[in-house]
């Protein structure tokens, strides 16, 4: 992203010729477009005549001009509208030299600001776009580390409450894609799940560092990157980064259909000193025998076979004790998830369940809890929650 400063000051005898374009949507909840800027003098508004019509309602009549400078370059000036102009997130008053990849923001309306000589190629217009520029920026920047804010919940010894490790979730101090459901959305549909991954992992190890290296870091993963070499790669790096750190690598249940590429894989990761662990055992189809040709080390049972299963019936809960001493025979060890009450904690220690995970025991928080005593971490203001 561009420092803006007075267009005078550059020299314009070095650009090559230029044409100037915006990128975004015309109408809410209509597909992205790309706008040639075709003139100096252009204007954007919600009037009929203008150059570029916005139908926004916090558009004003005539909001914005792109004007035309000597080495094609580009400014932007405010209208006096009445909800501003805003560059990169800065509101702007007079002339504001304009850099590709800016965002330019109208009232609720944004663009991103592309330009290009007359030989390249043009910008594909039927892709079905459904984010805002500033979206894009956000995640490019995540991907490469800033911003990510990694969160820690506690998995529990059910026995004596006491913390085992931390199962470390993404999230984002961009308000553009504060989620895991916004930042994962965006990157399946660029393509980019696997590198926002591994840059997830990669922060929640860094915020880790002072965390005892016997307290386990269950890190997640995307299903789309069990089929890359990447991923390993990725965890190679973590490990010579913490060589003493205690890891294990937690893989959706549903997520793993080869069981000869996931016998490789936890090889592997035997080799990186990196156990593994299947998560959501319940949420689907639960193909056990899969699951026992390459067991994990530890087997995280859905929220929905646990929630409220001190209130379900005899058949039920015989139904996930069967479950449970199956797969400790096996040398697996059972979690349940989502543990929201203590009631659910003590039925759940009755029928075998060895490990926890829940609100019961602590919400995914910027600061890790041992045994109700909170550790401030990252820099972040200590918390704890229950």
């Amino acid at each position: 992203m561009s420092t803006h400063s007075d267009f005078t000051a550059l020299d314009s005898t070095s650009r090559k010729p230029r044409e100037w374009y915006l990128f975004g949507s015309i109408e809410n909840g209509q597909n992205f477009q790309e706008v040639h800027i075709n003139r100096s003098g252009f204007r954007i508004g919600r009037r009929f005549g203008c150059d570029l019509q916005l139908m926004w309602a916090t558009v004003s009549g005539t909001h914005a001009e792109f004007s035309m400078r000597p080495g094609d370059l580009l400014v932007l000036r405010d209208l006096d509208s009445t909800n501003g102009t805003f560059v990169n997130g800065q509101r702007i008053s007079g002339e504001v030299l304009l850099q590709e990849d800016d965002i330019v923001q109208l009232g609720a309306s944004e663009f991103r600001v592309l330009t290009r000589g007359t030989n390249e190629t043009q910008i594909d217009e039927t892709i079905d776009f459904s984010f805002l520029p500033s979206q894009l920026v956000a995640l490019e920047e995540l991907i490469h580390g800033a911003g990510v804010v990694p969160h820690y919940q506690p998995v529990v010894h059910l026995a004596d409450n006491s913390v085992v490790g931390y199962e470390v979730l993404a999230r984002s101090d961009n308000p553009e894609l504060s989620t895991p459901f916004q930042m994962f959305s965006l990157a399946e549909k660029l393509e980019l799940s696997d590198a926002l991954s591994t840059a997830c992992r990669t922060a929640g190890l860094h915020h880790a560092k002072n965390l005892p290296a016997d307290k386990i870091l269950l890190l997640n993963t995307h299903p789309s990157e069990l089929k890359q070499e990447e991923l390993l790669s990725s965890l190679e790096v973590l490990r010579r980064s913490a060589p003493e750190q205690a890891m294990m690598l937690e893989i959706h249940e549903a997520a793993f259909t080869d069981l000869a590429a996931m016998a490789v894989l936890q090889e592997r990761l035997n080799d990186l000193q990196i156990e593994l662990a299947y998560d959501d055992f319940g949420a689907g189809q639960a193909r056990i025998l899969d699951l026992i040709e390459v067991p994990p080390d530890i087997l995280k049972f859905d929220i929905s076979l646990v929630r409220d299963i001190h209130e379900s019936s005899g058949k039920h809960i015989k139904m996930v004790k069967t479950l449970v001493s199956m797969v400790r025979d096996f040398g697996i060890t059972p979690l349940a998830e989502g543990i929201e009450k203590e009631a659910e904690a003590e039925t759940c220690l009755e029928i075998g369940f060895e490990l926890a995970q829940g609100f019961h025991f602590g919400r995914p928080s910027t600061t890790f809890v041992q045994s109700g005593v909170c550790e401030h971490i990252a820099g972040n203001r200590p918390q704890c929650e229950p």
